[in-house]
């Protein structure tokens, strides 16, 4: 029911149009039309201007009202559209619910202006902001002429040396002088634009802390490390004094920065020998000294450092002339000057030494600016001045070091060659040595490079890495060979020192050299020597290189020895039993032949010739003892064809290469070819062997090598307990070799081999695998076994070998090996 109310509302054939109210009649629906688009073109226009006024003035208050009220004024306006739509269309729906909206917003309008028009009522009429207006008015004014009083002695702070800053009460900088802009790099506006003069100072706290200070009628004096536009740090003298109006209120501040960074450069040039600059640095730390004077020269104001300097009170100098503090220092022609100077308008600058009351003398660096009238002509004069009197005091320490420096360089020139060039390498100074080594004279050398005595010994690269160094001035050492004008080369021991300019960058370099030509002669000498020690060094490695083959030799007749050892003992017996063999296989076939010659026809006596021949050769006998011999004969060979695998798999001759091998059976094969040396003899027991075989998997390894090791440290134990046994210090305990085999983690494995023979003193024991060390008679070994082992398991196998021993006997040989070798 509620889905056919819809449908109906919205079947626009249910409704007829306005139109057809008003029989469509022509007039009538123009006269509809032409007010209501008028009124909607009226209410969208205020619409827009609304939006525009919002875009321009964000600062206006109560939006929220405007907001509404644009919102009204678009509904009302595209209301009175929907009555045009409406003369054609009867969209009845379409138009109520808009009416409904603006119905809406009309109440909630209402409903914020009641909220708010108390509010409102609050804002000043314009009767109050004309108040406000002459109010603010009135205090630019005073603002204007306190600036104006701020700026009034601009002019006699254009010349001075210091850099000079106005800032107002508000913190804003109003005045600088040119020393200002040449110190720090701001001019007004671009400082302001940054933030004001706390962008000079490296820490801003610090300039809050002093205006804080100055508006407390306090000055301010110290150092600080500032900065310019270009972030360089600048060590500055600060001293910032408020400044008044007449009724004593704190207007502003002035601030005078004197740039000491070239005090402190000079301070590091002297090396701060001189205890008279800190005193100039401490003195330029101190505020300017000032007086203002009539275009008479009658004294009108005077700074209290002013009387502290001079010792006089202001009472006492107001109204008298500078000739109160004349010292008679200066002659009249230096007055003259400097009034007729400043009497032309003109600013003078100079040094003055005064007398204060005590009849002490002081100096000033003195500024005297005119202040002209609106004729151009000298009104008054502005003196400031700084307390120089230290650094006069320390010009003459100056002059003393400088005495010194000069001595210091006659000495150099009496016992160094030096020369001076600029940036360029161009030669400015030679001193006398120079010339003398070089046999030219300084005119020939002055406006030239070092070209000229260039040897062309030193490569390209050489010179480069030289100027690469000094030119980001560095101190540069080294030695050049050189070429004198007569042809002949001289070697000099070079220091080359960057003089650096105020940027940091070389602008002179001083270069101190040395004669050493015999120095390098002799050094030629030993070169030939070293020439020949190396010539001896390559003969004592063929040397050895000829021992390290007699030490394999040595191996390989042990291991011929042991293999000749193992195969004579089946040889002999096969060979013994050969001759019972062939007599034995001799009979039988006679026998075999009496009975082919014989048979069929068995006569009684060829039976009986026959049994004789049977009794004779025992025949029973034979026939039981041929195949135990032919077996042992066998036995004989197999024992050959084993010891001939255990050779082979002894030397690894197909395996010179990294391959992975079994341990257990080059352990195996090497106890097989020394199994002879393990049997009781006449002078000893047998010796026992013990294997403890862990589970090793196949270890990449040079096999052959790794033999070798096991042979030489197996055959060095052996000797060991074959020399203890014969010298009977083994009585209570059987000989034994004991070789066990572990894994020790994934890549490693160990090998141990213990013998209990005797203990291995300490000192034996560190030197065991040192070339051509032994213990053994003359003739018994080369001494170079171990240390070849060593080099095996070490180098070729990126592994150790150790040899453990203790006090209570026994020697144990633990080699460590990786299971795979790096292959880099």
């Amino acid at each position: 029911m509620t889905l056919a109310f819809v449908n109906s509302s919205l079947n626009l054939n249910t409704f007829i149009s306005h139109g057809h109210c008003y029989p469509w009649t022509t007039g009538l629906v123009w006269l509809h039309i032409i007010p209501d688009a008028t009124i909607a073109l009226a209410y969208y226009s205020i619409l827009l201007l609304f939006i525009y006024f919002i875009a321009k003035r964000k600062d206006i208050p109560f939006n929220r009202v405007v907001l509404l009220f644009g919102a009204f004024i678009f509904a009302c306006g595209t209301g009175h559209l929907m009555d045009i739509w409406m003369l054609w269309h009867p969209d009845y729906w379409i138009a109520g619910i808009l009416k409904a909206f603006t119905a809406i917003i009309s109440i909630y309008t209402i409903f914020t202006l009641i909220y708010l028009t108390p509010q409102m009522l609050t804002l000043s009429n314009p009767a109050e902001l004309e108040v406000i207006h002459k109010a603010l008015n009135n205090e630019i004014t005073e603002h204007n002429k306190a600036e104006e009083a701020l700026l009034g002695i601009s002019k006699a702070m254009e010349s001075v040396s210091d850099a000079i800053a106005i800032v107002d009460i508000t913190g804003q900088l109003i005045y600088h002088n040119p020393a200002f802009i040449n110190l720090f790099g701001y001019t007004v506006e671009q400082l302001n634009a940054v933030g004001g003069p706390v962008a000079v100072y490296k820490n801003p706290q610090i300039a809050h802390n002093i205006f804080a200070t100055i508006k407390q009628g306090q000055s301010w004096r110290g150092q600080l490390t500032m900065q310019n536009s270009t972030n360089q740090t600048i060590r500055v003298e600060l001293r910032a004094d408020a400044i008044k109006d007449p009724t004593g209120n704190i207007i502003g501040l002035v601030g005078i920065y004197t740039d000491i960074n070239a005090c402190q450069q000079a301070e590091i040039a002297l090396q701060k020998s001189l205890k008279e600059l800190a005193d100039i640095k401490f003195a330029l730390d101190q505020s300017s000294i000032v007086a203002v004077t009539n275009n008479l020269g009658i004294i009108e104001y005077v700074n209290d450092k002013f009387c502290q300097i001079s010792q006089y009170q202001s009472e006492e100098l107001i109204g008298k002339t500078h000739k109160i503090v004349n010292s008679n220092y200066h002659s009249t022609p230096f007055f003259k000057q400097m009034w007729s100077t400043i009497s032309q308008g003109k600013v003078w600058k100079g040094e003055v030494q005064n007398r204060a009351k005590d009849g002490t003398y002081y100096w000033v660096d003195t500024t005297i600016v005119p202040l002209l009238d609106a004729q151009g002509q000298p009104q008054q004069y502005v003196a400031i001045r700084n307390d120089i009197t230290e650094r006069k005091q320390a010009e003459i320490a100056l002059q003393k070091s400088l005495k010194e420096v000069a001595d210091i360089k006659f000495a150099l020139d009496q016992s160094s060659i030096v020369a001076v060039t600029n940036n360029l390498g161009i030669i400015e100074y030679v001193n006398d040595k120079f010339c003398q080594i070089s046999q030219y004279q300084a005119e020939e050398l002055i406006g030239k490079t070092h070209k000229i005595v260039n040897s062309n010994y030193h490569s390209k690269a050489f010179f480069k890495q030289m100027w690469s160094t000094i030119s980001q001035g560095k101190v540069w050492n080294g030695e050049v060979q050189n070429r004198a004008k007569d042809g002949t080369y001289y070697w000099v021991d070079t220091t080359i020192v960057p003089l650096l300019d105020a940027q940091g960058q070389p602008q002179q370099y001083v270069a101190i050299r040395n004669d050493i030509t015999a120095r390098k002669k002799a050094e030629a000498q030993l070169q030939q020597q070293a020439i020949e020690l190396a010539q001896t060094l390559k003969e004592l490695q063929t040397a050895q290189s000829q021992l390290i083959q007699s030490e394999k030799m040595s191996s390989l007749g042990q291991l011929v020895a042991g293999v000749a050892h193992e195969i004579n003992n089946p040889v002999n017996f096969i060979y013994g039993n050969l001759t019972y063999a062939k007599s034995y296989t001799h009979e039988i076939l006679n026998l075999l032949h009496l009975y082919r010659r014989n048979y069929p026809n068995f006569l009684v006596e060829i039976q009986e010739e026959i049994q004789e021949e049977i009794e004779a050769i025992d025949l029973d006998f034979l026939t039981e003892d041929l195949p135990k011999l032919l077996d042992s004969m066998k036995v004989g060979a197999e024992r050959i064809r084993q010891i001939v695998t255990s050779l082979r798999t002894f030397s690894r001759l197909d395996e010179a290469e990294l391959k992975s091998a079994d341990i257990h059976q080059g352990i195996d094969s090497t106890l097989m070819i020394l199994e002879h040396r393990f049997n009781a003899r006449a002078n000893h027991p047998q010796i026992q062997l013990i294997k403890d075989y862990g589970n090793l998997p196949l270890v990449e390894c040079y096999a052959g090598q790794l033999n070798q090791v096991f042979i030489n440290i197996l055959t060095n134990a052996l000797d060991a307990l074959e020399d203890s046994l014969i010298q009977g210090k083994l009585t209570h305990n059987q000989p034994q070799i004991r070789i066990c085999t572990q894994q020790l983690n994934a890549q490693q494995i160990v090998i141990r081999i213990f013998n209990n023979g005797p203990a291995i003193p300490e000192q034996v024991r560190q030197k065991l695998f040192d070339p051509f060390f032994t213990t053994k008679d003359v003739g018994k070994g080369t001494g170079l076994g171990l240390s070849i082992s060593y080099q095996i398991i070490t180098e070729q196998h990126r592994g150790s070998l150790q040899c453990v021993s203790s006090p209570q006997g026994g020697a144990e040989f633990i080699i460590t090996i990786p299971v795979e070798q790096p292959h880099n």
